[in-house]
């Protein structure tokens, strides 16, 4: 009896043993498992899910913050892991990741708008998720030369040397409070062109308002001038009137005049 339950103890034991490393294979399978992108065919990695879901919400803080410096400093490292991605040659991979970015970028593109407004460095960036290759068509020198060294430049340090993966929250935010200097950079030129921007529009609104101003008193001016000769026409036209009218008369009496001399000449 005894050695009946000490057997099916080991039994037991056995086939627990055996389900637990059922159950880590599938926990490692889905580690690096790959879900079917939405425009088919590429895949995307846990790892991948895991950076953008990291990423992004960096980037949905500085949208709503309309924060520039951190809209730059993520949008760069979307980016740059395309490429990275993309050079490692897992090419299927990074056109499920560029999809997945896309469409974070197209869900919330009026925000990304506003802060595009003035900021030719965020415009560039969005416009290049917008347009990364990700379909089956694209190949890996299409996806590899989708992104700039410009861009690679505004990269954090890590994922500007190929790194693709960003693992926690933290990390996301580490990376956008160290950005390098070109970003700031890139921040402080956006604001110093959106300044010079508002300064040009204002003027230029200051002008239009001008002109009009100045279009709409010449063109007062005219209409009185024009009045005024139209009034002068028709008091000369009246003096003509009145001369004819007297010159007639004058006529008159010097015909009947002349008629009565018997000096009026008949044509008879």
């Amino acid at each position: 009896m005894k050695k009946a339950f000490v057997f099916a103890a080991a039994l037991a034991l056995t086939f627990s043993s055996c389900g637990n490393k059922t159950q880590n294979t599938a926990a490692n399978a889905d580690s690096a498992a790959v879900v079917a992108n939405e425009e088919g065919g590429a895949e995307l990695s846990e790892d991948n899910k895991t950076t953008i879901d990291n990423l992004t919400a960096e980037l949905q803080k500085a949208i709503d913050a309309k924060d520039a410096k951190t809209t730059i400093s993520v949008l760069a490292n979307l980016q740059t892991i395309y490429k990275n991605l993309a050079e490692e040659g897992k090419l299927e991979e990074a056109k499920a990741y560029g999809s997945a970015i896309k469409k974070f970028v197209n869900d919330n593109a009026e925000s990304l708008k506003t802060i595009a407004s003035g900021n030719s460095t965020v415009e560039s960036l969005v416009n290049g998720i917008i347009n990364l290759p990700t379909s089956a068509a694209a190949t890996a020198e299409d996806a590899k030369a989708a992104i700039t060294s410009d861009v690679v430049q505004l990269a954090s340090p890590a994922i500007a040397k190929g790194e693709t993966v960003v693992e926690t929250a933290k990390a996301a935010a580490e990376m956008v409070k160290n950005a390098p200097e070109t970003v700031k950079n890139a921040a402080k030129s956006a604001v110093k062109n959106a300044t010079t921007t508002a300064e040009n529009a204002a003027k230029a609104a200051v002008d239009d308002a001008a002109a009009k101003a100045s279009n709409t008193a010449a063109e007062g001016k005219k209409k009185l001038e024009e009045k005024r000769n139209a009034e002068r026409q028709k008091a000369a036209e009246k003096v003509n009137e009145a001369n004819k009218k007297a010159n007639e008369a004058v006529n008159k009496v010097a015909d009947k005049a002349l008629k009565g001399l018997g000096l009026h000449n008949n044509q008879e």
